[in-house]
């Protein structure tokens, strides 16, 4: 387990930032994009695979695997940095992640508690997946939605935000709490500023760096914390539904060269129809660098990107119905 002093090292400063130009996001209009049943939510997923940089959806929902595995991945790298709040009296969507940093969430549940209502939770932490997601949808200008801020640059990356029902209804009892209202530009969204927390947005960066090098060993990137070009890249190319995860609704998952190794009998399947193909490879059920060098191969010949990545577009190729 991390030490505080230890901790401190593993999260690194980001630009100096200003909420007011960099870091504003219409969070309402976001909010009223998302699913607020579990039955919309159901309906929200798409059937199959994607990658982030796909999604067209205004929902940013349809990337819950792949966020879950960042949020878990962050508190690998600093145990407890990111702690839910769901126990408390909140009535929150399926597309809210109810995390926050401890001093937050505890300052949360006074507030709560000194209310004695139900606290109606829009969003709080947000996943720099779900971000990218909304700051590709500004450049398109799709959903409505014409600004927001990269990834790694929100507060909502912060562990100490969150937007409400009822704002002005909690606003005495959040502020007595040390939470400041975000003001009319934006109603619904409070920042803790209390003490004894961390600015924890490169974490977030950072985790998802040592996410995808495990999960892609033959395209590693540099691990600092910093979400430039390569970063945005490799986050745009990445599964909705997480790394070896099913995809929504069914499917088959994407295959490629991790750490731990990814079994299976799909893996079996495509290593069989390789070898039909005239690849040499062994038949073990393991996705491993064997594979992965035969796919490369596959995916040359028929003109694909030859990234050793077996997803969609490869699986179309390799398994097409014979005439």
């Amino acid at each position: 387990m991390a030490t505080r002093s230890e901790t401190r090292e593993l999260i690194m400063e980001p630009p100096n930032l200003s909420i007011e130009e960099e870091e504003f996001e219409p969070c309402e209009h976001y909010n009223q994009l998302e699913p607020d049943t579990a039955a919309a939510f159901t309906r929200s997923l798409p059937s199959g695979s994607m990658m982030v940089k796909q999604v067209s959806s205004c929902s940013t929902s349809v990337v819950n695997g792949l966020s879950k595995q960042i949020i878990d991945e962050m508190n690998a790298i600093v145990p407890g940095v990111l702690v839910t709040f769901d126990s408390f009296n909140v009535s929150i969507g399926p597309a809210v992640w109810p995390y926050l940093q401890q001093p937050a969430k505890e300052a949360l549940g006074r507030a709560i508690a000194d209310r004695g209502q139900t606290l109606s939770v829009n969003s709080a932490y947000r996943t720099i997946a779900q971000q990218l997601i909304l700051y590709n949808h500004s450049l398109r200008r799709r959903c409505g939605i014409s600004i927001a801020a990269r990834p790694g640059r929100s507060n909502h990356q912060s562990g100490l935000a969150v937007d409400i029902n009822d704002p002005q209804g909690w606003r005495p009892f959040l502020e007595r709490q040390g939470w400041s209202w975000l003001g009319r530009k934006d109603p619904p969204h409070f920042n803790y500023v209390g003490g004894e927390t961390q600015d924890i947005r490169s974490l977030a960066v950072l985790a998802f760096q040592k996410l995808w090098n495990k999960n892609n060993l033959n395209t590693q990137i540099t691990e600092d914390s910093a979400y430039g070009p390569q970063v945005e890249s490799c986050l745009n190319k990445s599964p909705i539904e997480g790394f070896g995860a099913t995809p929504p609704g069914g499917g088959s998952r994407t295959l490629r060269l991790s750490t731990p190794r990814m079994e299976g009998d799909d893996i079996r399947e495509i290593q069989q129809a390789l070898a039909n193909a005239g690849f040499q490879l062994d038949l073990d059920g393991v996705y491993g660098s064997g594979t992965a060098a035969a796919v490369k191969e596959f995916q040359a010949k028929e003109g694909l990107e030859a990234d050793g990545i077996f997803g969609p577009a490869s699986r179309t190729k390799l398994l097409k119905p014979k005439l």
